[in-house]
């Protein structure tokens, strides 16, 4: 019976340090939840940014109304629009790769 007392004791003892160990997980992946979370936007913020520069740069080479201003506008244009289209690509697919552990996250604020 000494040897049932002491195996159970031992479980108990397990079994606490496991509850530790997971706990702690749980802190760690909701802070990796809520970094991921905010990187995803700061890509989506950063290529909207980028897009509304090169749209910038196309308005002020045909406000000069020359051939070489119109060309850098188009070609700087050309370049960061396909640069944010990309970004925001990247986005909606972390997006949607992510969208359960916002969900968890969530969850688990309400709670």
């Amino acid at each position: 019976m000494k040897s049932k007392d002491v195996d159970e004791k031992d479980v108990d003892k397990k079994l606490i340090g496991w509850n530790d160990i997971f706990g702690e997980l749980a802190i760690d992946a909701q802070t990796l939840i809520k970094d991921l979370s905010e990187s995803m936007n700061y890509i989506a913020i950063s290529a909207l940014i980028v897009i509304v520069l090169g749209v910038a740069a196309l308005v002020i080479g045909f406000g000069r109304g020359e051939t070489k201003y119109i060309a850098a506008g188009f070609i700087f244009f050309s370049v960061v629009a396909s640069n944010g289209a990309i970004a925001l690509q990247k986005w909606y697919n972390m997006r949607k790769r992510y969208d359960r552990l916002q969900s968890m996250q969530k969850k688990m604020e309400n709670k």
